[in-house]
């Protein structure tokens, strides 16, 4: 018995030490861990920045306007950029600090000087909502119409973020309507997709074009449609856009509307002549749309305004044939053209 008590004293003074031993390994792994991070940090960042070229940066992020002010007065390049190419202004426009962007811009900082994303001062001020930046910044002639690497401008990102005053301020430096971007998307079909009314009146007053397509082939009508936003449809309806514009696969306004049972919207659209029996490239139409997806009120509309029960799509199928809800199956039985 004393032998093995022995031994297991031994063994458990063995793992005890085993254990202290593994957490002074992992604490100093974590060191060094940790030193090889900040060297790359480091490495990262230009040689410049070995003095107080983060602490400026990080001064104006953070709205540390005395801090700022200290180190200009301390001669600190003041268009100096971080590995993204963020200076102190972009921090501070994109942060919305007014006060810091007005000191940066009374001492020369370059209004314009964009990161590697192509993000201009005034794009991440106006993306992030700050209109008292924004203004600051046009008063000293930021360009509103520099556009980023996708493509984006100030214009496209306020509004798709419905922020109407920026949109406003941004109209009044002479901000173009209908640049697009890589996906040859508009501000109106940001607008006109995420429901901002009162953009988009605002664009088409600005001459915006309603009926600009993108690169799938969709115009704010056929987006304001398929979400189902109502005013926004008259608005553009009422400014020309044409109802029967086709996109990708020749989808319709009518056909993506019926998708989503948009009653409103399908009504709109019919009383500015849109063609109720346009079929896509399948040959599907409005009716099938709206029975494939089980719209009982819409088909019950589309076939109160005379739509076609016969047609068939590339399958040779009509909406009867496609159907499966019991009601829209009676609906169609019972209508004849």
């Amino acid at each position: 018995m004393a032998l093995a008590i022995q031994f297991l004293l031994k063994t458990y003074s063995q793992m005890k030490y085993l254990k202290n031993t593994l957490r002074l390994f992992l604490a100093r792994l974590k060191q060094v861990y940790l030193t090889c991070a900040i060297a790359f940090f480091c490495f990262q960042i230009p040689s410049s920045f070995a003095d107080n070229g983060m602490d400026f940066l990080k001064a104006a992020l953070v709205g540390d306007v005395t801090r700022v002010q200290k180190l200009l007065n301390e001669d600190i390049e003041i268009d100096i950029q971080n590995a993204d190419g963020f200076t102190a202004l972009s921090v501070a426009a994109q942060n919305g600090h007014e006060d810091v962007v007005k000191l940066l811009l009374d001492r020369d900082a370059k209004v314009d000087l964009a990161n590697i994303q192509g993000g201009t001062p005034l794009l991440l001020a106006a993306k992030n909502g700050h209109q008292a930046t924004v203004k600051i910044l046009l008063t000293k002639n930021a360009k509103p119409d520099l556009q980023d690497k996708n493509g984006l401008t100030p214009l496209m990102l306020a509004a798709v973020n419905g922020y109407t005053e920026i949109v406003k301020d941004l109209f009044e430096h002479n901000d173009q309507p209908d640049l697009q971007s890589d996906n040859q998307v508009t501000a109106l079909h940001l607008a006109a997709q995420n429901g901002h009314a009162e953009i988009v009146e605002v664009l088409l007053e600005k001459g915006a074009k309603a009926d600009i397509q993108d690169a799938n082939g969709a115009s704010a009508l056929i987006l304001a449609s398929l979400s189902g936003h109502q005013p926004i449809v008259e608005q553009l309806l009422a400014r020309g856009a044409q109802p029967d514009l086709k996109a990708t696969n020749d989808f319709t306004a009518l056909i993506l509307a019926s998708q989503n049972g948009h009653l409103d919207v399908i009504e709109l659209l019919l009383n500015k002549g849109a063609n109720i029996d346009l079929q896509n490239q399948d040959g599907v139409t409005a009716l099938m749309w709206a029975t494939l997806h089980e719209h009982v009120d819409t088909v019950q509309l589309l076939l109160e305004r005379g739509a076609n029960v016969a047609l068939k799509n590339v399958n040779d199928k009509t909406a009867l044939d496609i159907a499966k809800k019991p009601a829209i199956i009676e609906l169609l039985k019972t209508t004849k053209n």
